[in-house]
């Protein structure tokens, strides 16, 4: 997986049951990590909003139901509905419904000059977001508009993430710096990443301590940051290691202490660990307890599988399984996995996601054409007679000449006239033909014409924008044999007088181009006929 981009993904806080995701694209997709299904898709507006580049899911109160005397009382209070909340490339922020498969908001207000490059909710109906433009902007669900805003520049934040018990927003850039959202003060920073944070992830203790978690670019490690609202370039409270960069993390704290911490990383694999949030220590880097690496099953080569996003089950009774999703963003699978702690390494054999979405597609395309099958007659070829859907206002000519009979029949001396002239309106209908085609069979079988008048007539009828293109034909015929020069010559005496306008209307540069090739034959074959006379 590569970091080149940044990865916007999440579970929903359900207990996992829904993932989103957006692609490099900015295409939103709605996963049922039960069901392996995807639920929905959808496209942003380019020209409204842009791509997606930052969400997060909240919770908002669905619409009262009217009630009616048989009603359960269970069904009289209004329930909550999951919604995703989505910060876009033109720095706006949006409202999308699940049950309505659109965007059912879009927040007024102040935005962001710039994308929005992270997005948290407090649960409590406001959003904060962060962008490039080096503010974070409060967003109010119930006035569905901006309400505040400050600087947390100079460098451009890249996470957040809101801490709900100090009521501090984490802004991750290269530092880690800490603001108090009722007064927008900067009350702690922290000092200790080489590169630009790209996963950020909060928890907090049964204690109340609250810990921020992040992992930066280049960088193989997670640090621990303890928040207390006070101090600058504060050192990391714990690092832990990792085999490879990572882009997602995931973390949680059981009501003993027990801190569980997962990452992603760049090469596919997930990494778990197992600490004690009373007992964090910095002096000695800590290592994973377990790591969940995901093969194929292919029979000849064992390849491995990228992991995606990572998260904790929160239900207590499937408390100790791991839920995560493997493929690709297009193309995913999702599973509940109870990691074998005893082993360093746990490798999970699954088939690719790739395989079983074209075995998927194959089936149901049977099963289409199974259903449209259609059966069709058996005729002969040879006596189809394909009708056209337009009106036919006259009948198809079953023996059409060929075009050999037709250069055959123009060789037959021309039909005299009243006064002496030919009728050559076919001739000049098949130079023109034999100019535009620039078939060289049809050309020779009209520029071998040897009759002067049949010559005068065609070349009266000729379009003026064909005597450029005849000019270039003679011009390769005087560079051929006796015959094609003699009958050359005879056009080009012809041309010459006739559309002796046309061709000195042209560029003089042009005219000798063309006629260049013309006067150089000629020069040619009256020096050796001087010779021959000598």
């Amino acid at each position: 997986m590569s970091l080149g981009k940044k990865h916007v993904l999440g579970f929903s806080p359900n207990g996992g049951h829904l993932f989103a995701s957006v692609d490099e694209q900015g295409i939103l997709r709605i996963w049922d990590t039960e069901t392996n299904t995807l639920k929905q898709e959808f496209t942003p507006n380019l020209q409204v909003s842009g791509p997606c580049t930052a969400l997060t899911w909240i919770s908002v109160a669905s619409p009262r139901p009217k009630k009616s005397r048989k009603s359960l009382p269970t069904q009289d209070a209004a329930g909550e509905q999951l919604q995703i909340a989505l910060g876009t490339l033109k720095g706006s922020v949006v409202i999308y419904s699940l049950s309505e498969g659109k965007i059912a908001r879009t927040l007024s207000g102040d935005s962001h000059d710039g994308a929005i490059t992270s997005i948290a909710y407090d649960n409590a109906g406001h959003l904060y977001t962060v962008g490039v433009d080096c503010r974070a902007v409060v967003w109010s669900l119930s006035e569905e508009r901006s309400v505040a805003e400050w600087q947390v520049g100079p460098e451009k934040p890249q996470n957040i993430a809101y801490l709900q018990k100090s009521r501090t927003l984490a802004v991750g850039s290269r530092q880690l710096k800490v603001y108090d959202v009722k007064t927008k003060d900067l009350v702690e920073t922290f000092t200790g990443h080489s590169g630009e944070i790209n996963a950020i992830s909060s928890v907090s203790g049964p204690d109340g301590t609250e810990f921020v978690l992040t992992t930066a670019k280049m960088e193989r490690v997670i640090c621990f940051w303890k928040v207390d609202k006070k101090g600058k370039n504060k050192p990391s409270a714990c690092t832990l290691l990792m085999e490879d960069l990572a882009y997602c993390l995931t973390s949680e704290v059981r009501d003993d202490g027990q801190l569980r911490v997962a990452s992603v990383t760049r090469n596919g694999n997930i990494h778990i660990y197992l600490l004690n949030v009373n007992s964090l220590s910095a002096e000695k880097f800590v290592k994973p307890k377990v790591s969940l690496q995901i093969v194929s099953d292919g029979a000849e080569t064992v390849e491995p599988i990228f992991a995606v996003a990572a998260h904790f089950v929160t239900d207590s009774t499937r408390s100790h399984e791991i839920l995560f999703g493997y493929g690709n963003r297009q193309q995913l699978q999702f599973e509940r996995f109870t990691p074998n702690y005893g082993e360093k390494l746990n490798v999970i054999v699954r088939a690719d996601p790739k395989k079983l979405y074209a075995k998927k597609k194959g089936k149901e395309q049977l099963g289409f054409q199974a259903a449209t099958k259609v059966q069709k007659p058996i005729v002969n070829q040879k006596s189809v007679e394909y009708n056209s859907a337009l009106p036919i206002f006259q009948k198809k000519v079953q023996n059409d000449v060929p075009m050999e009979a037709r250069l055959q029949h123009l060789k037959i001396h021309g039909t005299k006239l009243s006064g002496g002239k030919l009728l050559t309106q076919s001739k000049t209908q098949l130079l023109m033909q034999a100019l535009h085609s620039k078939d060289q069979t049809m050309i020779q079988a009209v520029l071998g014409t040897q009759d002067t008048e049949t010559i005068q007539l065609t070349l009266d009828r000729l379009p003026l924008e064909y005597v450029s293109p005849l000019v270039n034909e003679l011009s390769i015929l005087l560079q051929g044999k006796h015959a094609n020069v003699s009958s050359a010559l005879r056009w080009l005496r012809v041309l010459a007088s006739t559309h002796t306008s046309v061709m000195m209307s042209e560029d003089k540069e042009a005219l000798r181009e063309k006629l260049g090739v013309c006067l150089g034959v000629a020069e040619q074959r009256m020096h050796c006929l001087s010779e021959a006379l000598q």
